[in-house]
């Protein structure tokens, strides 16, 4: 199976990530169950994110925002180091869930973020989803991610997770952040 990545096109990717945001399974986590006009804004005013497209087999299925913590308000809610990196990412048609698609995703992802020639490269890769995103959650720790606390952010309560490029170390500890809840 292929797997391609490409930078998204609002004009092209539009009508496409408008009908995953509807969708059950995403809406309740990324909230842009709302009409195509407010999701081509949200795309439209990415400024520090860059926005990435992802297919298997010419069939697309993942949509992914990578990010420098430190340009990014997430940076005043926990001690972001330097080198940080985030992500974003979902997964559109149902069918692909639990496909293992995703997980070659996060691979490559993760593995990009760490080690490609690109600006977002970092030392840790970090994402916050939701404290109810339990499914989330698992995902994040089988590539190898470490929950180290809790956030309060103003649009949710979240894991805090980070990935370092070990990801066979610590796999599933949880190391609370100073002063934060486990």
């Amino acid at each position: 199976m292929l797997i391609e990545v490409e930078p998204l096109d609002v004009d092209a990717h539009l009508e496409l990530i408008h009908a995953w945001m509807n969708t059950p399974h995403v809406a309740p986590w990324w909230e842009l169950d709302r009409p195509r006009d407010d999701v081509g804004a949200y795309l439209s005013e990415l400024t520090h994110q860059q926005g990435w497209i992802v297919s298997a087999d010419g069939v697309p299925f993942g949509y992914v925002e990578t990010y420098r913590v430190a340009g990014d308000p997430l940076a005043a809610h926990y001690p972001a180091r330097p080198g940080d990196v985030g992500w974003h990412l979902l997964v559109g048609p149902e069918r692909f869930l639990g496909s293992g698609m995703p997980r070659l995703l996060g691979r490559a992802f993760v593995s990009h973020l760490l080690n490609g020639d690109h600006p977002h490269r970092g030392r840790r890769v970090v994402c916050e989803p939701d404290i109810r995103n339990t499914r989330m959650h698992a995902f994040c720790r089988r590539l190898g991610f470490r929950s180290i606390g809790h956030l309060d952010l103003p649009e949710k309560r979240a894991v805090l997770m980070v990935h370092t490029g070990d990801d066979t170390a610590d796999r599933h500890s949880d190391e609370p952040m100073g002063g934060e809840r486990p």
